[in-house]
């Protein structure tokens, strides 16, 4: 593979340094916006290992170390580790186990897709940001290349076209496809007629790289650069805590209005009679595991690895129509009110018999009657991400919940 260490290096270095090491049995296991996030290596399930290859890799890249020499560097450390040659990897979900062999193919598909990917990232942020107004799809035309990246060869796009969203370079494993940027002078001057929409062309990526991997939302990067130029700007100490305080607030106001936001909005869908057919918005955040939630399960020797509390759209369609008592049935405005719920986190207990977390609450619709919400704990959801999932959201009569409060054998008291 060859790459320009000279271009933009800055930029793909620290990509690559930011992505969030997270360990995944297959690729798709984790939906596109967070493979930009994230850093992945398939059948890699130890996490310390794979920081390790994170590292080695960011590490290449800084120093313009060729797949070679960064092979011969990391074959010692994965075969100490156990991770090198015929080796058994088990699928944590399911308990089964796979033999796989790890050698210099699979870590050359491992050293140019994470490269390239990162590689790609950069160099999509400097042609944005450059005078061309076009996107000019160049795939290197020899046997190897797939014929799917061989007809897009030569098309020519405005690089604004949600085309170039799924289909931007690399577009599979082992991907040498290209995109170059051009002026509208440069395309007259070279005879190029620019289509004027990308909707009718023929889908390049493969499943695990329809996705732009340049498109990474920079909001937080950019705020938190701001914050710290108005803080590096105050003097006073004082001054100084309580700016960073009303930072943290509002920090903390922005995602409530983001959870409630998304959480409304697949609520009223679904009532609506609606299904969100795009995988990655059929789950919202409505919220997250406080600290002292957190250390109150982890006296009961319970460690839930996922932070973040989320609901999946099917969930509320089954809140809303299992045929359950109207009275058992809470209203669209008593599950929007979960965000609050999570936020505040005043009556939690967990279950040691259902093995789910309760959130108590009052009902909007009746004074006797009280409402919760059962959250089972890193829950694996259809493959694509663990997380803590709302099971159900219903209510029982308040003399169940004293009930409760007396079974402490049972249910014991988080909050």
């Amino acid at each position: 593979m060859n790459i320009s260490f000279f271009e933009e290096p800055t930029a793909v270095y620290e990509y690559l340094k930011s992505k969030k090491p997270e360990t995944h049995f297959d690729y798709d296991e984790i939906v596109h916006d967070a493979h930009k996030k994230a850093f992945t290596i398939a059948k890699m399930t130890n996490l310390d290992l794979l920081k390790d290859m994170q590292s080695s890799l960011t590490k290449a890249f800084k120093e313009g170390i060729g797949f070679d020499e960064w092979k011969n560097s990391v074959k010692p450390m994965l075969a100490k580790k156990g991770w090198l040659g015929n080796i058994k990897v088990k699928d944590p979900k399911t308990g089964e186990e796979k033999e796989i062999y790890v050698g210099n193919r699979r870590l050359r598909t491992i050293f140019n897709t994470n490269m390239r990917t990162s590689y790609a990232k950069a160099r999509y942020e400097s042609q944005m940001q450059s005078l061309g107004e076009y996107f000019r799809y160049t795939a290197v035309l020899d046997s190897r290349t797939r014929e799917a990246h061989r007809k897009l060869h030569g098309k020519t796009l405005p690089k604004t076209d949600k085309f170039w969203d799924t289909n931007y370079p690399p577009n599979g494993w082992g991907c040498r496809c290209k995109v170059q940027v051009l002026t509208e002078a440069e395309c007259i001057a070279r005879g190029i007629v620019p289509l004027a929409d990308g909707s009718f062309l023929p889908q390049a990526a493969e499943k695990d790289f329809r996705y732009n991997p340049g498109k990474v939302d920079k909001t937080d990067e950019i705020l938190k650069d701001k914050q710290n130029k108005a803080l590096g700007a105050i003097t006073s100490t004082l001054a100084k805590k309580n700016l960073k305080q009303t930072l943290e607030n509002f920090e903390h106001e922005r995602d409530i209005y983001v959870w409630q936001k998304s959480l409304d909005d697949m609520v009223n869908a679904v009532i609506g009679g609606k299904i969100i057919k795009d995988k990655i918005y059929q789950v919202a955040q409505v919220g997250e595991l406080k600290a002292n939630v957190k250390k109150a399960l982890n006296a009961l020797n319970i460690a839930p690895k996922a932070q973040s509390i989320a609901i999946y759209q099917n969930t509320i369609s089954h809140i809303t129509r299992d045929g359950k008592p109207k009275d058992k049935e809470p209203n669209t405005d008593e599950i929007k009110a979960i965000i609050g719920v999570f936020d505040k986190a005043r009556h939690v207990f967990y279950d040691t018999q259902e093995k789910v977390l309760l959130y108590f609450y009052n009902s909007l619709q009746d004074d006797k009657m009280v409402n919760y919400a059962a959250i089972h704990l890193d829950y694996v959801l259809k493959k694509f991400r663990t997380d803590n999932f709302i099971a159900t959201i219903s209510k029982i009569p308040a003399m169940n919940y004293k009930g409760i409060l007396k079974n402490k054998k049972r249910y014991k008291k988080i909050k």
